[in-house]
């Protein structure tokens, strides 16, 4: 059985309660852009804990109606993407529409991608914002 450090738990929690101040302009741009060469900051561990803690905490925040938390995709993505960062992981959150003419009023969905990989242009029926 391994051991879940309290400083997993606390990485979440703060991811959680910063995702408003990542919702505007560049700091999502950033989030958005493939993480650069630097040296990341990394924490010891497995990432898991703080995930788990991380969208806890959105779905705890989300129930207060506040407008500042809402537990959809796209901040479930940003606190995924903060939380792997915090680790040393390089990723970078993918915003899609859906594509014109699909039958479908306008759709959108946001998801992470790990790794330093090329941008897709499209995944199903949706096609990626740059």
């Amino acid at each position: 059985m391994t051991l879940t450090r309290p400083g997993a738990y606390l990485v979440g929690g703060v991811v959680a309660l910063s995702l408003p101040l990542w919702l505007g302009g560049s700091r999502l741009a950033e989030l958005v852009r493939a993480p650069g060469e630097g040296a990341p900051r990394s924490r010891r561990g497995n990432p898991a804990a703080a995930l788990q803690a991380a969208h806890r905490a959105l779905r705890v925040l989300a129930r207060t109606r506040l407008p500042w938390w809402r537990n959809t995709c796209l901040y479930r993505a940003l606190a995924e993407c903060l939380v792997l960062r915090r680790y040393g992981i390089a990723c970078r959150v993918e915003l899609g529409v859906t594509r014109p003419g699909t039958g479908t009023a306008i759709g959108a969905h946001a998801w992470v991608v790990r790794g330093h990989g090329d941008p897709e242009r499209s995944v199903g029926s949706m096609a990626v914002l740059r």
